[in-house]
């Protein structure tokens, strides 16, 4: 079955990596859970709303201190990006801290491999991952350690007028 491709509404006018910091494991075959965490931060150009700048941040290392992994640092890119003529105005926020944030994503796994190729551990390539936003039940991430349950704080009964 063939698909017929469609223009995508956003465009990437260009990007850069404002910081690359990748540190390597300092043992022989480190074998830690990877942890990944991503921020995100928007900007919509003032003088023309179709107009955005995105920052995102990637940082990724160990789960648990002394279970190293093969690679742990941090990775940060800004793109610049243009919102399609006649793209609903209720829409492009959506589109870009879902696609536009996947977009820089896609650099920064690509920037990351290229630069762990010839690295101590070989290529690092960072999990796929949605910037869409959770609907319905809550997903949980299936490795996650559960946390105790907070305990309550009792509530001082209030004292009757009279």
């Amino acid at each position: 079955m063939q698909m017929q491709l469609k223009a995508s509404p956003l465009t990437i006018e260009h990007h850069v990596f404002l910081s690359i910091q990748v540190d390597a494991a300092e043992v022989e075959n480190p074998q830690g859970r990877q942890t990944l965490r991503t921020r995100r931060r928007t900007e919509q150009n003032h003088e023309d709303p179709r107009k955005w700048v995105v920052f995102l941040t990637v940082e990724f290392g160990s789960a648990k201190d002394g279970e190293p992994t093969p690679y742990s640092g941090k990775i940060s890119v800004q793109g610049w990006f243009v919102v399609a003529e006649g793209y609903p105005e209720e829409k492009r926020s959506a589109l870009i801290e879902v696609t536009a944030a996947s977009i820089l994503y896609g650099a920064c796994r690509e920037m990351l491999a290229s630069f762990t190729a010839r690295s101590v551990h070989g290529i690092l390539s960072i999990p796929s991952v949605s910037f869409e936003p959770i609907t319905g039940p809550e997903v949980k991430d299936p490795t996650a350690q559960e946390k105790p349950p907070k305990k309550q704080a009792k509530t001082a009964a209030k004292p009757k007028k009279k």
